[in-house]
This record gives C-alpha cells, structure tokens and sequence, in this order.
C-alpha cells in the first residue's frame, strides 16, 4: 500500500509541532505527549507518558497537566459568568442589559399625591433625580427634578418627565423643593404645588403634566405686576380642629414691594389684608356668589384623667355650615374646645356623633361625604402600633386595622372599592421607603401597590 502524505498532529492537543525520537515515534513539543505510527499511517497510538508528576489512566485515554488547566480555566470562566448573571439579576428589576447600555438612577422623592385621571385613581410624583453613567456620553440625561404619573392598579408609568435641570433651577431660584407644600382646591378644582420663596405649579392630571405657572397666575392682577417676593397656601383643609384650618382655598402673597395680598383662584379675586380679614367674617346674609350648605367632621380631645397629660379621650364631631364658594371664610370654629365657639356667622349647627373613645395621637387622616378615617395609637409606648379605623358619617365603626410597621400616612383619595393613600414606612438603620398603598372599604385589608425605587437602572 502507498504512503499518504498528511501532517502529523498530536492527538492529544493537535499541535503539528513535535520531535521524531525513532521510527515514527514522536514528541509533541506543545504538551509532551508521545505517540506513533502503524504501518498503514492511518491508527495513531498515544504512549501514555507524563512528567512533572502526572497520572495516567488504565483505559488507555491519557489527558495532560496543560490539558487540565485548559478545561479548569475555561469551567471558571463560565461558572463567574453564570454566578455574575445570577447575582445581577437577583439584584436589579431593570432589563438585563450591559453597562453601555443602561444608567444607575437616585430619585429622592418631594412629592407622592393621588390624582384622578380619566376618572380613575393614579399617582403624580415629583423627584430630584440623578444620573451615574460608567460610560459618559451624550445619551446620559440632565440631573434635576422630574415628574410623572402612575396608574397604581397596574404599576404603568403614564408619563415621566424632566421638569427642570439642576443647572436651570439654580438660574431662577428653584431650589427649596424640600420645602414645597402640595394642595387641590376643591372649588377650582386644581392642583397647585408652592416651592419657597416665590413659585406656583400646577398639576394637570388629564393631560398629564406639571407646568410653572408663576408669571401667568397673576397675569392680569396690576398689584402683581412687580413680581412675587412670596407666596403660601392659606390654610390646610379641614383635617383637625386643633390647626388654622377653614379659612379659605387660596393663597397668600406678598409682591416685590413688600405688599401682602390673597388671592382665590376659583373666583380669580385678590384681596388686600384688610379686606380678606373683613370678608372671612361676612355673616351669610351679606355674601355673593354661590353659597354651598357644607359639612365637615372634628375631633374633641381630653386627657385619659384629671391626674393625667396624655390626651386619650376622643370623640367626633359633625359641623354643619355655609361655605361661600372661593372666598375667604373662618371656619375654625372650635380652636380652643367645644365650649368656646369663635370665627364667623355662618355655622349652622354642631353635634357629637360618637361618644368617648380611646385613642392616643388621634389623628382624622381623611373625610368626605361616606366615610371618616381615624389613626390613633394604642397606647403611649413608642412602640405601640398605628391602628386605622373606618367609620361611616354617623360614627360608627365599619372595621379596625392595627398596622405591622410604623408607618406615615399622606396624600389620601378614594374611589368605589379603595381608599389609596401614599404610605412611608420609616427605618431606623437605612432611608425611608415610599409605597402606594391601598384598603379595601369592605374589610380594611392592606396591601403595598407599588413601591417607588430610589435606585435602579434605566435603559439610555
């Protein structure tokens, strides 16, 4: 038979690199394994042979020192890329995209309120968010505050937008957003945003933005006309007896030379300081406009005994009243206890409609036409827990829940089956964490909708 003519390879590692040390007796020089020739230069025999202390096998297979640092370097490469992968994606709800593709985003949130949009419940927040880019590059968004819209029953964000850079609101004086105070005017049916010292926003739900309003608001006001030096919301709404609340949905204002003025957008009349502190006492038969037969609930509150300090002993109140629609009014009735009546004519009536309950801290955290949520704590123990209580507008109690967590209610609204409200459960070794958080009006059960992360990735 012919010899054919083809390159000798080591059968070990396949390296043609090797030397004869007889007939057909070869070394390969890459690994040093050595093998032969049959006749037929066809079957190749490996002579299992080894040094610096290898092994050989008795199936005649033979594997080299070189061999084995291959196959172990190349499992360790892929089992740090199968932990690496695995790691990563216990750690980040963001899609799994490399560093060049994606940003690490902080969001400090200002702002968490719910809002209705197209009739249905969903969440506006405003955030100081920034940027950490490994890879710089044009793609990397502005640092500065930003806003959107969440749909809490899905978790869809709706919008997300930049409100304003950090280097632009450093231009204009917006900076106080720690201080900004969030309120909707029932009458006017707006959202307004106030940041110190002299800024207006508005929330627009249906069209889901957030726009600065400050220069136009009072556009056609010519006592405003030299700007505004400062601005704050009148009051609160009716939460609790014990504040300055019931005085008007509006603002208060002082322009550039120093002049206070209140403003009530909802009939767009500005009033001068003598005026508003005379037409907030305007007894019903002197009032224009649209006058609304109103009701809202108060607490009266008196201490657990004579020999006691803690207040513990609560019960509620229905107040009965003519609301001049927009316009200032005085409201709090009862500031300092139920025998002492003060602020305007225009109380109709008042009446407990609960007698004496036990609550320490009680708080009305929301009312309205059905329904009266009340939190109070159990006791005077730091750690005694938050309980919420639903009652109907006649006092009694439709369900009690005591909570698992110290946690801050704000920002409350109700639709048909929920009241959903912004909830902060406070952590003593690490930040806060911010919920949207719903009960349910048959039961009162509890649960975390979504929860607004202060890091994570985005896609560029």
């Amino acid at each position: 038979m012919s010899t054919k003519i083809r390159p000798i390879k080591c059968p070990n590692c396949g390296s043609e690199k090797h030397v004869q040390l007889g007939d057909k007796l070869y070394r390969c020089k890459s690994c040093g394994t050595e093998y032969f020739l049959d006749d037929d230069d066809i079957t190749v025999h490996v002579k299992h042979h080894f040094d610096n202390g290898g092994f050989s096998s008795f199936n005649g297979n033979s594997v080299s020192i070189t061999s084995i640092a291959k196959v172990f370097a190349i499992i360790g490469v892929i089992t740090f890329f199968l932990l690496f992968m695995i790691i990563y994606g216990l750690r980040s709800s963001s899609p799994s995209v490399s560093s060049r593709d994606s940003i690490s985003v902080e969001d400090t949130y200002r702002a968490i309120v719910p809002v209705r949009y197209n009739g249905r419940v969903c969440f506006f927040y405003l955030t100081n968010r920034s940027f950490s880019n490994w890879y710089s590059d044009d793609k990397t968004p502005p640092t500065g505050y930003y806003y959107g819209f969440i749909d809490p029953d899905s978790g869809k964000v709706l919008a997300d937008k930049l409100f304003i850079s950090d280097d632009d609101a450093r231009k204009i004086g917006m900076t106080a957003f720690h201080m900004l105070e969030i309120q909707y005017l029932n009458q006017v049916k707006k959202w307004y945003i106030t940041i110190p010292p002299q800024f207006i926003l508005e929330i627009d739900p249906q069209t889901l933005t957030l726009k600065n309003v400050t220069k136009t608001i009072f556009a056609k006001k010519k006592a405003m006309s030299s700007g505004i030096s400062s601005v704050n919301f009148i009051s609160d709404t009716y939460e609790d007896h014990a504040s300055t609340s019931g005085v008007g949905e509006g603002l208060k204002v002082v322009n550039n030379l120093a002049e206070t003025y209140y403003y009530f957008p909802a009939t767009d009349r500005l009033y001068t300081e003598d005026a508003y502190n005379y037409a907030k006492e305007l007894p019903i038969s002197e009032l224009n406009g649209e006058v609304r037969d109103s009701v809202f609930y108060i607490l009266e509150r008196k201490d657990a005994s004579e020999n006691s300090s803690q207040t513990s002993q609560n019960k509620l109140w229905r107040i009965r009243f003519m609301y001049h629609l927009g316009d200032p009014q005085d409201a709090g009735y009862f500031l300092y206890g139920m025998e002492n009546k003060r602020g305007d004519d225009r109380m109709i009536s008042h009446n407990p409609i609960t007698g004496w309950f036990t609550g320490f801290e009680t708080l009305i955290d929301y009312q309205d036409a059905k329904y009266i949520l009340i939190e109070y704590k159990t006791s005077i123990s730091k750690d005694a827990p938050t309980v919420l209580q639903l009652r109907n507008t006649n006092g009694v109690v439709l369900w009690t829940h005591s909570l698992e967590l110290p946690m801050k209610i704000r920002g409350i609204m109700r639709d048909n089956q929920k009241i959903w409200f912004r909830a902060t459960k406070e952590n003593n070794s690490g930040d806060d964490e911010d919920y949207i958080a719903s009960l349910t009006l048959k039961e009162g059960y509890l649960k975390y909708e979504y929860k607004f992360a202060t890091n994570h990735k985005v896609l560029k």
